[in-house]
């Protein structure tokens, strides 16, 4: 026969051990919240400057250039929808004034290339990529007396000013970085005027 103490307390033992168990449970999803994702940043973006170019002259990052000189932004009309961006524009770097392409990176001479004659191919090209042009045809708006079309060892054509060939530098990611300025004291920064900045004063394109 069973002991009805020991019943009574064999009873109470598995009660409290069941509210134990609960509560262990509760306590998994009760006290600590989730952390909360932080919200998503909307990544940055760079504007594109408006650049156009006119028969006589260059268009800058902040305007237009013409026969009496170069406009303010203020003097600067949107082009129509579908009208070409200016391959060739000039902007401000931390050296000066700089000929950029139409996206704002810096361009440069290479002084092997004196004479106008491209010397940097195949994997010099993919670290120094050429500005390509279409054609041999100078493309409009782009002042001859400063800028003249020459031809690569592959048959492509590239854009050149006051004689040198012009190239973009692949570690330039962003408009206005100049990274690329005399490294191993042959890439120079192309002034407005076709020059190359620092470079040594007897390279002439």
């Amino acid at each position: 026969m069973t002991n009805p103490i020991r019943r009574h307390f064999r009873v109470t033992a598995l009660t409290v051990g069941a509210v134990v168990a609960l509560a262990a449970c509760g306590g998994s999803d009760g006290d600590a919240d989730p952390a909360e994702p932080a919200p998503a940043e909307a990544p940055a973006t760079d504007p594109t400057p408006n650049e156009v170019a006119t028969s006589d002259g260059v268009a800058t990052s902040d305007g237009v250039a013409t026969s009496d000189g170069v406009a303010t932004s203020a003097d600067v009309e949107t082009p129509e929808d579908g009208a070409p961006a200016a391959i060739v524009a000039s902007g401000a770097s931390d050296l000066g004034e700089i000929l950029t392409n139409s996206g704002g990176r810096s361009l440069y001479g290479f002084t092997p290339d004196a004479g106008g004659t491209p010397t940097c191919n195949d994997g010099c090209a993919q670290s120094w990529p050429p500005l390509s042009v279409d054609s041999a045809e100078l493309p409009d708006g782009l002042d001859a007396e400063l800028f003249s079309v020459v031809q690569r060892d592959d048959g492509s054509y590239q854009l050149a000013a006051g004689g040198w060939p012009l190239y973009l530098f692949a570690s330039d990611i962003f408009a206005g970085d100049v990274n690329g300025q005399g490294a191993g004291d042959t890439w120079f920064l192309a002034a407005p005027d076709g020059t190359l900045i620092g470079a040594p004063a007897d390279a002439t394109g």
